[in-house]
């Protein structure tokens, strides 16, 4: 994995003999401008900015460092999730299991609401970078409702609340807002917990397993392990074969390789349901296709790249005839990370180039995020011509990618 920005542009400056003012001179001569000095060096150098998309690209050519390396480096472009944030929520988790476990609340009714179902539909076409203030605007304006309700108009806006907590956090997460994600799956799942909906709660604690499993994998893991246990008997085959997705995947990248091997059994066996029972109207996009490519991520997690690349090549046809950028770009992500693994250096390079269009579409960081780690693993290997071409397409892409331009940088 690539160095800091900082240290990473500080070491090649020094390797090629230039003072940080002879650099700030470089840069200043390539790009035609004068905005950079020796003072804007030093505190990319330090990390207290981080470089826009054009000065990454400047960087690249003043310093003769591949593009895709230099955006590898540079920071995620999402917030930190606080620590005793992520631990607070663990806590509620085991508190909604306990609650759920005794709990005689009947159920509200079922949520129909159309503004929900209409920012569901919306969500499989536009990323986060865009949607996320639209279902954060609608989340609050349903706060604000059910503080005025009482009785019976409280309980039959609760649920339509919890879903928009979740939708809220949902698109958060894919915006590159770890933090407020988080903050939004805590309010609903306290909402889902009032509204006595046990099945929403649980794929609440899912999305949470989801947001936290790059950082806090063993979190993640205990947070599907507590969802599932809350859902065994009031959750449908398609949830609760998510769950195990979930559990699986973070169980992976804890390096737990029998217990996430242990969780796609389980998925499968419950996918195999999959259409017995009715699902909840919002796993509406849960489908056979779906839980394969779940399954071949997860494996490509594992190390496991020739058992990964049939489904993911499978579940990637299913996929590609829904025209939802986001799930193409994420999945097709993993499919090159896949071909990576086996060697395939030319076919990875052009399928994460497929990629990284379809992330520009999407409108999501976490699909950006995939042309981020893809180019990471291709950098060393510059001398193979099909990654500097990749690598020329990422460096004309940045500055469409979102979150490409952290603040402080110049775009």
């Amino acid at each position: 994995m690539p160095r800091p920005l900082g240290r990473l542009i500080a070491e090649t400056r020094r390797r090629r003999g230039f003072s940080q003012t002879r650099l700030a001179a470089l840069l200043c001569a390539a790009a035609g401008t004068t905005t950079v000095t020796r003072h804007e060096v030093s505190r990319w150098e330090r990390g207290e900015r981080v470089p826009g998309a054009q000065w990454l690209a400047w960087l690249a050519l003043v310093l003769d460092l591949p593009p895709a390396l230099l955006v590898a480096a540079a920071p995620p472009p999402d917030r930190p999730l606080p620590a005793d944030g992520v631990e607070q929520f663990c806590r509620l988790a085991e508190r909604w299991l306990h609650q759920t476990a005794v709990s005689t609340t009947p159920p509200g009714p079922p949520s129909t609401a159309p503004h929900v179902a209409e920012l569901r539909r919306m969500d499989d076409l536009v990323g986060g970078a865009d949607l996320a203030p639209v279902a954060h605007r609608r989340w609050r304006e349903a706060v604000t409702r059910l503080r005025r309700a009482r009785g019976a108009d409280r309980r039959r806006l609760l649920r339509p609340a919890a879903e928009l907590a979740q939708l809220a956090g949902w698109t958060a997460a894919d915006a590159g807002d770890g933090a407020g994600a988080l903050r939004a799956y805590r309010a609903g799942l306290l909402l889902a917990l009032e509204a006595g909906d046990t099945p929403l709660g649980g794929h609440l604690l899912g999305c949470a397993s989801h947001l936290l499993g790059e950082v806090r994998p063993r979190a993640a893991w205990q947070l599907a392990r507590v969802a599932a246990a809350g859902v065994r008997r009031s959750g449908s085959p398609g949830l609760r074969a998510l769950l195990a997705h979930r559990a699986a995947l973070a169980a992976a990248r804890s390096g737990d390789g029998r217990t996430a091997g242990q969780g796609l059994l389980v998925a499968q066996r419950l996918g195999e349901r999959l259409g017995t029972d009715p699902e909840p109207s919002w796993l509406y996009w849960l489908d056979p296709a779906e839980l394969t490519a779940m399954t071949g991520r997860c494996l490509v997690v594992l190390d496991r790249p020739l058992r990964a690349l049939p489904l993911l090549d499978v579940a990637g046809l299913s996929l590609l005839r829904r025209g939802q950028p986001r799930t193409v770009a994420v999945y097709a992500g993993w499919r090159a990370r896949a071909l990576l693994g086996i060697g395939e250096v030319e076919q990875a390079c052009a399928v994460g180039g497929g990629a990284a269009i379809e992330a520009v579409r999407s409108g999501s960081v976490r699909a950006a995020e995939q042309t981020r780690e893809l180019s990471a693993r291709l950098a060393p290997r510059r001398q193979i011509r099909a990654v500097r071409d990749l690598s020329e397409l990422i460096r004309q892409l940045t500055s469409y990618l979102p979150g490409s331009s952290p603040a402080g940088g110049v775009n």
